[in-house]
């Protein structure tokens, strides 16, 4: 009996873990999108603001909503400080100012969104971003560099992997009909 007890408590104990576990994969998948530099302060202090009143509310501390816990608004303690913007998040809010059309329209109005660095960056070409957001954008580092030419270098290996691959299959394809081109003529000759 003590025995079953045992077994039953270790194994209710790896179920637990194995439960763990899940919801930390299931969280880090789900909060896997990335983050703008501003996430911390909306969520402080603008919880409701979306999209391009994001930046209107973390600069008027005026709109600042302080809540508790729980969401339910709040004033400043004794002591405690008004909120200071990061300067990732200052940075950030300029660039949102500064590309306000360029945002509109190619990166379908994602203010203050994970994606919006990438969007002006990577999924949208230069030349069609205006003076003033590429002024604002950040430049690319000489790090950058180095590992697009060792990214360069990777895709080269694995494109040569790829041709040899498709050679070695048009050429046992190439095989498999001259042997079928040869069982044909012995099956004729037989006849």
């Amino acid at each position: 009996v003590i025995l079953a007890q045992a077994y039953s408590v270790s194994k209710m104990k790896s179920l637990r873990s194995f439960r763990i576990a899940g919801l930390a994969a299931v969280g880090a998948i789900c909060g896997a999108h990335g983050l703008s530099p501003c996430d911390s302060e909306a969520g402080q202090v603008c919880p409701s603001s979306q999209g391009k009143e994001i930046g209107e509310c973390l600069q008027d501390p005026s709109k600042h909503q302080l809540t508790d816990i729980d969401g339910e608004p709040r004033e400043l303690e004794p002591g405690e400080k008004p909120l200071e913007l990061s300067d990732s998040c200052k940075d950030f809010i300029k660039i949102n100012a500064a590309c306000d059309a360029e945002i509109e329209q190619h990166c379908s109005s994602m203010y203050f969104h994970g994606d919006t660095m990438t969007c002006l960056t990577t999924w949208t070409k230069p030349d069609v971003l205006g003076d003033a957001c590429k002024a604002a954008l950040p430049k690319a580092s000489d790090e950058d560099e180095e590992v697009d030419a060792e990214k360069a270098a990777w895709r080269a290996q694995k494109k040569a992997a790829r041709k040899a691959a498709m050679d070695a299959i048009e050429k046992e394809k190439s095989g498999n009909k001259e042997g079928k081109k040869k069982k044909k003529k012995k099956a004729k000759k037989e006849l």
